[in-house]
């Protein structure tokens, strides 16, 4: 009798340790990374290129660098990487007319266009050029369209996006000071051959604050989600804002504000934002807060109401510290978000501080975050970059941190367990005809007021729940039908 009750106790036991177990991140990915190269033809200086995938298993890549074509000056270079063939030539795309090109983004629409945006002018009176080019041929740059000049008044940080929904509609914003300093924003509903004049569609509270690290995201509605955050002149981040745009009614919906820095000894304000929309939630995910070691942590905030209402800002990597500028939020073929950003985690061995650094992935899935896993690089990774290739193909890149040296871009690419997306020929529709000069004002519109969220939806937005509860779920049967054949057993055992 003595090892039947041996078992029976060791199952109670085990029932009660699982039972009382928190779990906070669910399991470690699987994804293996490949080695780091170095990106060949990049300058030692120049920042990590923007990324955009096609669906013929290429990767777009843009940068501004340093050409001299008898004056030194920035040109936006273009180049293409794939799989199977690795990356090809940088090739000089686009000059200004006078001064230096810096590249603010790109966008790829279902008609095989690239269209992209760059700034150039004085410091505090840049303007934005627009340029687009067809995908098979952007690497020709008698294939660009002259670079026409969209916007003025762009301030002196130089930070802007673009992108566009299937019908041919475009959007632009950028961090202005036309009539103050804030977001400003034009539309082209031709593909780029007409744009409105640009309006201010959030203005910040005093004039020595400008917005930082715009970004867009279209989501699978073809809603136009924006997020940036907004920095003193002196480089201190203060407020993270969320808003979206109706490409049907020609509105914006007024800012919601995510974050913001509290005024206290240490605390770090919201910077780099990153954001996707997978038409289930939309993630925003950024740098900031206060945690208990005194260095700034990776924080989330999410929407599951399409932007009406937020959970509140969580830390999913409590245990990871740091600042180490640009990170990045991606959608596999699945529409799970991978996170990648670069922060370390400190610790002491007999009294010796030491930490663990590189580049950390992660996924968020069911409401929680996998365990991140880690890449060590060869340098310091500074600003990285990623996109998801075909569904199942995260490519990454970065540069190294300015502190430590120069050396070039650097990439790393790793194969998701997940099934390849389709190969998916570019419309053959006709591009919408020219409409010339539009002047429309953009509309703001008060945010709709929804429910607030309960305490229930937050736990599992926040990933409060026991990832170990499924788990807990399946062991109870196994565990009555122990508990029953031990019962069975001991009762036979007494009658014979």
């Amino acid at each position: 009798m003595r090892p039947v009750k041996k078992l029976f106790t060791l199952a109670v036991l085990l029932l009660m340790f699982v039972s009382g177990v928190n779990f906070p991140v669910s399991a470690k990915p699987a994804e293996q990374w490949s080695a780091d190269q170095k990106v060949p033809g990049y300058l030692d200086d120049t920042f990590t290129p923007y990324l955009i995938a096609d669906q013929n298993r290429t990767v777009h890549a843009f940068a501004s660098q340093w050409i001299d074509d008898g004056k030194r000056r920035l040109a936006v270079v273009y180049r293409k990487w794939t799989l199977a063939g690795g990356w090809t030539r940088p090739v000089d795309v686009l000059i200004a007319g006078s001064g230096s090109a810096n590249f603010l983004g790109a966008f790829l629409d279902s008609f095989g266009t690239i269209h992209v945006i760059f700034a150039n002018g004085e410091a505090q009176n840049n303007s934005i050029y627009y340029a687009s080019a067809p995908i098979e041929l952007a690497d020709s740059a008698l294939e660009w369209s002259v670079p026409a000049k969209v916007a003025t008044g762009v301030s002196g940080i130089n930070s802007a996006a673009i992108t566009g929904d299937d019908k041919g509609n475009l959007v632009i914003v950028y961090s202005g000071n036309l009539d103050g300093s804030g977001v400003y924003a034009l539309t082209s509903p031709d593909s780029g051959q007409a744009w409105t004049n640009p309006l201010p569609i959030f203005l910040t509270p005093e004039e020595e604050l400008a917005a930082f690290s715009l970004r867009l995201f279209v989501s699978s509605t073809q809603q136009i989600r924006a997020s940036w955050n907004v920095v003193t002149n002196l480089g201190v981040d203060e407020l993270l804002y969320f808003s979206s745009y109706d490409v049907k009614t020609g509105q914006w919906v007024r800012p919601v504000e995510l974050d913001k820095r509290i005024n206290e000894e240490g605390y770090f304000g919201p910077s780099f934002p990153s954001m996707v929309d997978n038409g289930e939630e939309i993630v925003v995910f950024y740098n900031g807060g206060k945690p208990s070691t005194g260095r700034p942590v990776q924080r989330v905030s999410v929407s599951t109401s399409g932007g009406n209402t937020w959970s509140d800002p969580v830390v999913p990597f409590p245990e990871h510290v740091g600042r180490s500028g640009e990170n990045a939020l991606v959608l596999d073929g699945e529409g799970r978000p991978h996170a990648l950003f670069i922060q370390r985690i400190e610790f002491e061995i007999d009294g010796k501080y030491s930490i663990v650094g590189g580049i950390w992935h992660s996924i968020l899935e069911s409401g929680s975050w996998t365990s991140p896993d880690r890449f060590v690089t060869t340098y310091a990774p500074h600003d990285v970059r990623a996109v998801v290739v075909q569904g199942n193909i995260l490519l990454v890149l970065w540069r190294e941190d300015p502190g430590t040296g120069e050396h070039g871009i650097w990439y790393s690419y790793s194969e998701l367990d997940v099934p390849e997306s389709p190969i998916t020929p570019f419309s053959t529709a006709i591009a919408p005809t020219p409409i010339g000069p539009l002047t429309e004002p953009t509309q703001i519109v008060q945010a709709p007021t929804a429910p607030a969220i309960s305490d229930t939806q937050r736990d599992i937005l926040d990933g409060n729940t026991n990832p170990a509860s499924p788990f807990i779920a399946g062991i109870i049967p196994v565990f009555i039908v122990v508990a029953g054949v031990v019962i069975v057993f001991m009762v036979m055992r007494r009658r014979s």
